[in-house]
């Protein structure tokens, strides 16, 4: 066989053209979906390149389809293409952004429609956490143009301040409300699907050591403050009652009874009973009980604040605990004493009933010496 000049790079031309491109027949653009066969024409020509790797890749990018197919074998890239497009749907158009409502109107929505099933004291958080750190950067904005990034840049704010409590209340509260969003069927997802809340650990307090609890008697005793709040801080101290449960107590039989402030709406009302102490027993004749009813739970705070900044007035309840523990008084009886369940168990929940005798004799067990 004769080889003329130039043969041999001709024939390596032809088959480079070969593999540039691929033409599908009028019969291969039949079986594609209607959709494809109204915009391309018959035999159309699909523009091929050969990557570094040797891989060869076709796409077609056009009328909203975006379709491609990849092969190391240039024989398979056309019948792997094909499929491709025999699965491919049009992209739909990003439907217009639709004003669903700012986020102060739906905000306001969620907060009524949860108001009936929250204390007043609740709701009044939930409205100053809305004025003092959400409406700041959110009020006005279209609900539905709010993204997972403005949402991450306002929680992250209040991280790089350290306040954690309040950036995790934060996110609580602005999940709630998208949910309530997407159920009302303003938005399609919220924007906090994935966001992951803040690390923050809950502060639980400490208890007064014994020479603490000295010395706030002593500033308690030299203080400025009203006999009312002097003789409530004592109070607090020695029954382990809540600031918010001060307003209901009263002395029966030998006890202190009170309605527990976490009693939920829809429930019946808590009444627990404190037996009164040995600690308790001599402060008792300058008590006057509707002066303690009247004080406001702030004032106490703002009193406590001021004898003891070390410390806050809910650690007088870890106190009053502790205390009852460290004096020998079941687990049990004090977690009655103070309103919190002792256990899950079905024992403990439903058939316990400790007698107000048994329980005033276990309150004689908390003595302890201050001197």
């Amino acid at each position: 066989m004769l080889t003329f000049p130039g043969a041999k790079e001709e024939e390596n031309n032809n088959v480079t053209m070969q593999k540039s491109a691929i033409r599908l027949t009028k019969k291969e653009v039949k079986t594609l979906p209607q959709e494809l066969q109204n915009k391309i024409t018959i035999e159309l020509t699909f523009p091929v390149r050969q990557k570094p790797n040797g891989v060869f890749e076709v796409r077609y990018r056009a009328h909203g389809f975006d379709v491609g197919a990849s092969s190391k074998d240039f024989d398979e890239l056309k019948p792997k293409f094909i499929a491709a497009l025999r699965r491919s749907v049009p992209k739909e158009p990003p439907a217009p952004v639709q004003n669903v409502g700012t986020f102060d109107t739906v905000a306001a929505r969620w907060l009524e429609l949860k108001r009936p099933t929250i204390k007043p004291t609740t709701y009044n958080y939930y409205v100053q956490l809305f004025e003092a750190n959400i409406y700041p950067v959110l009020s006005g904005r279209n609900l539905a143009d709010i993204k997972q990034s403005d949402v991450q840049r306002l929680i992250n704010d209040y991280v790089t301040q350290e306040k954690y409590r309040t950036a995790t209340k934060i996110f609580q509260t602005l999940q709630a409300v998208f949910e309530f969003a997407v159920g009302e069927e303003l938005l399609e997802r919220s924007p906090m699907r994935l966001l992951k809340p803040p690390k923050y650990e809950e502060q639980n307090g400490v208890a007064l050591t014994l020479e603490e609890e000295r010395e706030l008697l002593r500033r308690i005793e030299t203080s400025n403050c009203s006999p009312a709040v002097r003789a409530a801080l004592i109070f607090l101290l020695y029954t382990g009652i809540r600031r918010s449960e001060l307003k209901s107590a009263k002395f029966v039989d030998g006890c202190v009874e009170v309605i527990s402030s976490k009693t939920r709406k829809g429930f019946k009302e808590k009444r627990r009973i404190i037996p009164v102490t040995p600690m308790l027993a001599p402060y008792l004749p300058g008590f006057d009980i509707a002066e303690l009813n009247a004080l406001r739970p702030d004032a106490l705070t703002q009193a406590f604040k001021r004898l003891m900044p070390e410390h806050h007035l809910h650690e007088l309840r870890h106190t009053f605990t502790t205390r009852c523990r460290e004096c020998g008084v079941p687990r049990e009886v004090v977690s009655v004493w103070v309103g919190h369940s002792p256990d899950n168990t079905q024992t403990s929940n439903v058939y316990t009933h400790f007698s107000r005798e048994f329980m005033k004799n276990e309150a004689q067990k908390v003595r302890y010496s201050l001197t």
